[in-house]
């Protein structure tokens, strides 16, 4: 689709200047004998920020470069505007979001604005996918957490991967907002 309804207002344009841009290549990929979802070949917490300060307006670039695998990306905190799908800009009216699907090699450009202080997750949006890794955080840098990670969080949780545990504590120990249940 790259035509949606009739024009409307626009937050957003495709070649305006933002305070960041940012390309997340999202793959699928075998590591120690396990398949994890990366973001330019690292997992989480090993993954690169976007970093922000409030009124920063971000443009993101997200690319499917895994061969079979859909991979559903999903911002906390936020939502941003669709500009472009498989480099043709959208026409008609804006499409707002905070989740988008990219099939096995989509590219999406994305925009919004840093407008909602915190430390956010922009993850695949499957419990075991963001758990193996393709996960990475929304930081804003002036922005100071009082969060204390629950070192409860995973003992009563049997059955997740060591490798699943070990990345949600470190999402949870960072300050990031988890926004799922382990339980």
């Amino acid at each position: 689709m790259s035509r949606y309804g009739q024009a409307g207002k626009s937050n957003f344009t495709f070649d305006q200047k933002y305070t960041l841009e940012y390309t997340m290549n999202l793959n699928t990929e075998m590591k120690n004998g396990e398949m994890v979802y990366t973001i330019y070949g690292k997992t989480f917490p090993e993954t690169e920020p976007i970093n922000v300060k409030k009124g920063n307006t971000v443009k993101v670039r997200l690319v499917n470069n895994s061969r079979t695998d859909d991979h559903p990306m999903h911002l906390h905190g936020h939502f941003f505007q669709v500009l472009s799908k498989n480099g043709k800009p959208l026409e008609g009216s804006p499409i707002i979001k905070d989740k988008l699907n990219l099939k096995p090699g989509e590219e999406y450009v994305v925009a919004f604005e840093a407008n909602n202080e915190g430390n956010w997750m922009f993850h695949f949006h499957d419990l075991h996918h963001a758990s193996s890794g393709m996960v990475t955080e929304l930081k804003y840098t002036d922005y100071k957490t009082d969060f204390i990670a629950d070192p409860e969080i995973n003992r009563s949780n049997t059955t997740m991967s060591t490798h699943s545990q070990v990345n949600l504590n470190n999402q949870a120990a960072s300050g990031v907002r988890v926004a799922f249940d382990v339980k």
